[in-house]
């Protein structure tokens, strides 16, 4: 019986995450233009655009290689990996114990590398100032990825990410300044994670629909990972009835409105362009896993 509740919570689960991406993305976008004083898409606009796209040819370059055709598909099967190992609205899903930190750092590159070779595939210069841009980006990430992988496995004892949820979820990471910076950390990753990615001209069609369905993915998932360690609250516990799913689904709409306006209303209020603020960000969620990670060895070493 345990085993059927963790295989349909994690089958309604991925299709919570496919329905909900694009209608997340919207959210996040309407919200960000109703601040800036205009009307704005309606949050269903992006379904709208997919489905458009997907009725049109794609236009391949005549020197196009096989990784620019498969392109697309490697980045939404990645984002639909890495979607489905980050809980939503219960713990005790059927992927759990594959849901680890380093796999999930490891899909959000692949995503964010595969993009960068098929931008560089057809060798015209728009395509690989996009690359460019989003190989330095994903350079800077790491570093402040894995002081905060180092900091929430020292503090959890595990990177396992179902885990370091349930303890969380019960107050049990300490020191909590400590998880209170590596939280903070991941925030400021996601916010550089979350950015609009770099156009490639190139994409074209059901091509171009794939990319942007698995941008939209992208946001989810860090949606995800930032409300469960910040906002764990109403998360259902492992093996429990449809009722505390309910409370879960809940919980986790709430968590998604409230980061997609809250990054909307940042996104106004700064100004954010990637180009210019990706990198500051990037810095500070570095500095800040590096005391995450510093406080818990001199915690331990004070033990």
């Amino acid at each position: 019986m345990t085993f059927l509740l963790a295989a349909l919570t994690q089958i309604l689960h991925i299709v919570l995450m496919l329905a909900a991406a694009p209608v997340v993305a919207g959210l996040q976008a309407w919200t960000e233009a109703r601040l800036a004083g205009r009307i704005g898409p309606h949050p269903w606009q992006p379904w709208r655009d997919l489905a458009r796209l997907a009725r049109k040819q794609p236009a391949l370059a005549e020197n196009a290689s096989p990784l620019f055709r498969i392109a697309p598909l490697a980045c939404v099967a990645a984002m639909t990996v890495a979607a489905s190992l980050v809980p939503s609205f219960t713990l005790g899903m059927a992927f759990a114990p594959l849901a680890d930190l380093l796999v999930l750092a490891g899909l959000l590159a692949c995503d964010r590398v595969v993009l960068a070779l098929a931008a560089l595939d057809p060798g015209t210069a728009p395509a690989g100032v996009a690359a460019s841009r989003t190989i330095s980006l994903a350079s800077l990430s790491e570093p402040g990825m894995f002081l905060v992988l180092l900091a929430l496995g020292w503090i959890g004892g595990t990177t396992n990410l179902d885990l370091l949820l349930g303890q969380q979820h019960q107050g049990m990471l300490q020191p909590p300044a400590a998880a209170a910076l590596a939280a903070a950390a991941l925030a400021a990753l996601a916010l550089a994670g979350t950015a609009p990615p770099s156009q490639i001209a190139e994409f074209s069609g059901g091509d171009l629909a794939l990319i942007e369905f698995a941008a939209s993915l992208r946001m989810l998932v860090w949606f995800d990972l930032i409300g469960a360690l910040l906002l764990p609250l109403g998360i259902a516990e492992q093996a429990t009835g449809p009722a505390a799913w309910i409370v879960g689904l809940l919980a986790w709409a709430a968590r998604t409105l409230v980061l997609a306006m809250g990054l909307a209303a940042l996104r106004c209020v700064t100004g954010w362009q990637r180009a210019s603020r990706a990198a500051q960000v990037l810095g500070i969620a570095a500095v800040l896993g590096l005391l995450a990670a510093l406080l818990v060895l001199a915690s331990a070493a004070a033990a």
